[in-house]
């Protein structure tokens, strides 16, 4: 073999093999089916925190509503590592997306595959980055789990701190019975003002951002549905309605061909 030859067979492309496909998505599916179980051990731990907050809470009247804030502080802890690992899972999820819907899905519908689909798939195998915000990811998870967690935990706080070991005479006291240490009830007060707000504005954002790409959705809206929406929305995907027979007398139409298509 010359060195023409040589160089013109190192600069060929490799094939593309179903095979090869085959064994990169299992691959990413293994990934992104890893970074999923750590997901749902963090809200586990969320819950556990929770129901051992409550259990120890309202025990004995005696009991300090400083474990209830200890709780927020927790959850919301928990609430930021679960963010940062979403991100993460977002990253795998999307080539597990980009591989059905660029790969997959055409070959089940005997089409051409999606070029740009495994065009993006190519540049973020090459360069991975991290796509999602943390902004993004912390209001994905507030309204998935974290939000109805949190709300649970205010107002017990509050039940807490107005029923034990009586209720309070007017709203100084009450003021007075929240705090912690050195540190007043007003500003206590405050801090859990600002969590609510910060809460409530991301839970909010929730239902107006893009969802992820590895998110269910239902196709007619490009938002995700919420929570809520799941119980009067009974299915997410619209059926599809079955093609018309074309004329006998119609040409059929040759499938283009594909680079991929070996």
């Amino acid at each position: 073999m010359s060195v023409k030859e040589r160089r013109q067979n190192d600069l060929e492309q490799p094939v593309v093999s179903q095979q090869a496909m085959a064994q990169l998505f299992r691959g990413e599916l293994s990934r992104s089916d890893t970074w999923r179980t750590r997901l749902d051990t963090t809200t586990n731990w969320a819950l556990t925190t929770t129901a051992a907050v409550i259990s120890f809470g309202f025990a004995t009247p005696e009991s300090s509503h400083v474990t209830f804030l200890v709780g927020i502080w927790m959850v919301v802890s928990f609430l930021l590592i679960e963010a940062r690992r979403y991100r993460y899972y977002d990253l795998w999820n999307r080539r597990v997306r980009l591989l059905e819907d660029g790969w997959w899905a055409p070959m089940l519908r005997r089409e051409p595959v999606d070029p740009d689909a495994l065009r993006e798939l190519a540049v973020e195998m090459s360069r991975p980055q991290i796509q999602l915000s943390l902004g993004s990811a912390i209001a994905t998870r507030l309204n998935r789990a974290y939000g109805p967690i949190l709300i649970v935990l205010l107002v017990t706080w509050f039940f807490k701190v107005y029923s034990h070991p009586r209720p309070p005479r007017d709203f100084d006291d009450f003021m007075e019975r929240a705090h912690v240490a050195w540190i007043p009830g007003p500003m206590v007060m405050g801090i859990l003002l600002l969590i609510t707000l910060a809460a409530a504005y991301f839970f909010i954002a929730s239902f107006f951002i893009r969802a992820p790409l590895g998110e269910l959705r239902t196709r007619p809206r490009g938002r995700r549905a919420a929570m809520w929406e799941t119980f009067y929305r009974p299915y997410a995907i619209q059926r599809r309605k079955r093609p018309r027979r074309a004329a006998t007398s119609r040409p059929t139409q040759s499938r283009p061909s594909s680079p991929f298509d070996h």
